[in-house]
């Protein structure tokens, strides 16, 4: 299992669409959205500030490199965050769910 975090700009029907994309193309089991983040950062040379959502998106080992695949495709960002996490626990019945899809 994987869990694969990345921001996204808060433009709530392109993130609904981005989520739903991902999901309809089953390379997640389950997203999940936390809906305030205010994102400091450099870029181009300067100091900058953003309001975004966080996305959790959650995955099987198998199904990360086409989702990290699609998301610097589709995502709206020159350079989209994406981190990989590997939990080191996961209770069994969920890791059944995430992987069973």
């Amino acid at each position: 299992m994987k869990i694969i975090i990345t921001s996204y700009p808060n433009k709530p029907k392109e993130l609904k669409q981005f989520i739903m994309t991902i999901l309809g193309k089953k390379l997640a089991q389950c997203i999940n959205r936390l809906n305030y983040m205010k994102s400091y950062y450099w870029w181009e040379g300067k100091i900058q500030t953003w309001e975004e959502k966080l996305l959790l998106i959650k995955t099987s080992d198998g199904k990360v490199s086409n989702l990290i695949e699609h998301i610097e495709k589709h995502h709206p960002y020159e350079t989209p965050e994406i981190i990989s996490l590997s939990p080191e626990q996961v209770n069994d019945s969920y890791l059944q769910y995430i992987t069973d899809k």
